[in-house]
């Protein structure tokens, strides 16, 4: 057998018939021979003396002896005419990470040191029993190859362990085989069934095919670092990158994280072999609640080493109605969960041209009408909103300007005066009538949308207060003012209320409300001002705002602080940037100008989301009205 020894061939039978020598020799089966040869030799001419000895000696062989080679016998039989494959000694342990995480190191001469065991089972001998681990990683070194195991754990949270009789003799006994901390390939085929199923029924083994890494050293309460261990093949089918949602465990309960960041990294092993990875950053989302489609606040971190999943896209179903965007790549849903305050604690939209803002105020407006009772109105600039908002709301609700007939009045009483009177000069004073008649009109009536553009309203004012020698028009930020000026008015008169009553978009906000550095004349910055006070003082009158724009640096800061809520879209310029930093961190910050199209940044109160997230947002042909 020792000749034998390494042949592995026959190495059942040869287990088998080592076996069976250390169980000859087991001392009970010594001692009985011994005793009936030292009794026939002494006793068998004492016609008293012998039958008594003999007897109690086949007592002694009859009740334990025999009982026990009958089972060994069997087991012997049974374990080397079983179907499964033989075993395949992998390596030795040489040292453990955590309690489930140890090294194994792979011979050089060992037949599966150039496979990929990745995702294969194994188990270590441990005297009598086996603990049953999954490989998660391998490392080539110059003369030998490192995996590292994870030790299966049961609904329990105990570890997975099984008698190794089951697959092989000489368990717990020392021989030619004996080896210390040896780990060999399981085969699932060769274990009884209940075994089995504790197996396949773990979530490491089950999902390993969507394993993305192990939580690494350096994670906080909220990110985590992950080494990357997911395979090529899921980078491509899955798409994995920035904004990919992840889940893993904390205190035996399931908690997701969405990626953030990676960057690579090289650790030294032997001599000067090294071994490059990357390490990847997620920022911890929390537990999402199916029933009401929210995140839920998780206050600890997993235990290091812990294994990470790409969560399973196909999990629950999606309405686009419901939500207004979801997790990347995924069916979790986020809803506007208090619309009400996506109107009173006042909302932004931040992003370049063409990135899809207009579709996402769309959409908002959209939900506004049927979950409030709010009363909308825009200010464009841009003439787009008369086109493309009856695709998302019913046209028979849409009112598109003040009446004609009121826009010729304005032309008509535009008066030029003496040089003496600012207020014979112009016409704001008549805008200002016609804004509260009209305005008041529309809020008695059926209508929920108001769409005016500035640029429209013929409106002009003295040039100077003294020698008065001509007028200027008033610009969209003085028109603003006058507007919304207006509308606190009609709040106020209502009282005091925590529901949404008027909405002021502001579209292409940089030229309605100009940051200081960014105006045209002196007036805009009063202006500007008078909005902004308008904006502070209407929460409590039901009145709040909704600004888009592409220039984060020109719009006024005063405003934007007052957004409580932010849908940040793909932005480059560093003053925008920096801004929203104060919202979202630098890390989320730094992921702006590589956002995708209908992706955002998203925060705020009304969605219920205590951390930024990046969501992908609705296409826009779910949300738009069906063609009649």
């Amino acid at each position: 057998m020792i000749l034998l020894h390494g042949y592995g061939k026959f190495e059942k039978q040869q287990r088998a018939i080592v076996s069976l020598i250390c169980a000859v020799s087991r001392p009970d089966v010594v001692f009985t021979i011994l005793y009936f040869d030292i009794v026939i030799s002494l006793f068998r001419f004492n016609l008293i003396e012998y039958p008594i000895l003999i007897g109690f000696g086949f007592l002694l062989t009859i009740n334990k002896p025999i009982v026990w080679a009958v089972k060994y016998i069997t087991n012997l039989i049974s374990t080397v005419t079983a179907k499964g494959k033989k075993i395949y000694y992998v390596g030795k342990v040489i040292g453990h990470e955590s309690t489930d995480l140890y090294k194994v190191e792979v011979e050089v001469d060992n037949e599966h040191r150039q496979l990929n065991l990745k995702g294969r089972l194994v188990y270590l001998e441990n005297v009598k029993n086996g603990t049953v681990g999954v490989i998660m990683n391998e490392r080539i070194l110059l003369g030998k190859k490192w995996l590292d195991v994870l030790s299966l754990r049961d609904s329990q949270n105990n570890l997975v362990s099984f008698n190794i009789s089951s697959l092989m003799p000489l368990s717990g006994e020392r021989s030619i085989y004996s080896k210390s901390n040896a780990v060999y390939l399981f085969n699932l085929d060769s274990i009884d069934i209940s075994l089995k199923e504790i197996i396949e029924n773990n979530l490491t083994f089950s999902n390993f095919n969507s394993l993305v890494g192990t939580v690494w050293e350096g994670s906080t309460i909220n990110k985590i670092r992950f080494n990357k261990l997911f395979t090529d093949e899921l980078q491509v089918t899955r798409g994995i990158g920035e904004g990919s949602i992840i889940e893993t465990r904390i205190a035996n309960e399931s908690v997701l994280y969405q990626i953030i960041d990676a960057r690579t990294n090289e650790e030294s092993l032997e001599f000067k072999d090294t071994h490059g990875f990357i390490i990847g950053t997620a920022q911890k989302l929390g537990q999402y609640n199916r029933e009401i489609n929210e995140l839920n606040t998780v206050k600890w971190l997993p235990e290091i080493y812990t294994p990470t999943f790409l969560l399973n896209p196909l999990d629950v179903a999606y309405d686009s109605n419901s939500f207004i965007g979801k997790l990347p790549n995924t069916d979790y849903g986020i809803p506007i969960k208090s619309p009400h305050e996506l109107v009173t604690h006042n909302t932004a939209i931040l992003g370049i041209l063409g990135i899809g803002k207009s579709c996402l105020t769309f959409e908002i407006l959209q939900k506004l009408m049927a979950t409030t009772e709010v009363k909308i109105f825009c200010i464009d600039l841009t003439n787009q909103y008369a086109k493309s908002l009856p695709k998302y709301i019913n046209a028979a609700l849409i009112q598109n300007e003040i009446p004609t007939a009121a826009l010729a009045a304005l032309r008509a009483g535009n008066n030029t005066g003496n040089t003496s009177n600012p207020q014979t000069w112009g016409n704001e004073a008549l805008y200002k009538q016609t804004l509260i008649t009209e305005i008041d009109s529309f809020i008695a009536s059926d209508k929920r949308v108001l769409i005016l553009n500035p640029d429209m309203h013929n409106v002009s004012k003295a040039a100077s207060a003294f020698n008065i020698t001509g007028k200027v028009d008033l610009t969209p930020a003085e028109k603003t003012r006058l507007i919304s000026e207006r509308l606190i008015v009609n709040a106020s008169i209502l009282g005091e209320t925590t529901d949404a009553r008027y909405m002021i978009v502001l579209e292409e906000a940089h030229s309605l409300v100009p940051e200081w550095n960014s105006i045209s004349n002196e007036g805009d910055k009063n202006a500007t001002n008078g909005t902004a006070k308008v904006i502070l003082q209407g929460r409590k009158y039901g009145l709040g705002t909704l600004v888009i724009t592409q220039r984060t640096a020109n719009i006024s800061k005063s405003i934007l602080n007052q957004c409580n809520t932010i849908f940040a879209m793909r932005i480059f310029d560093d003053t925008g940037k920096q801004f929203l930093e104060n919202y979202i961190g630098s890390d989320y910050s730094n992921l702006l100008p590589t956002l995708e199209e209908r992706h955002c940044i998203a925060i705020g109160k009304s969605m219920k989301l205590k951390q930024p997230v990046i969501l992908e947002l609705n296409d826009m042909n779910d949300i738009i009205l069906p063609v009649v």
